[in-house]
């Protein structure tokens, strides 16, 4: 999909992953997945975002 497919969206649209499971977005701030599945084809996933360093 493009971005004009997915419509607006309050995450970025590029990740980075970085060490210790950290991923950064492609406005700088941090996150990390606290929980994430997969059923029938379907995904669940949580993000957190982390503060600040």
């Amino acid at each position: 999909m493009t971005p004009t497919q997915i419509g607006r969206s309050p995450l970025p649209l590029m990740w980075q992953l970085y060490p210790d499971g950290r991923y950064r977005s492609s406005d700088s701030s941090f996150w990390r997945i606290v929980y994430h599945v997969k059923i029938e084809g379907v995904k669940n996933m949580l993000l957190e975002q982390l503060p600040a360093d």
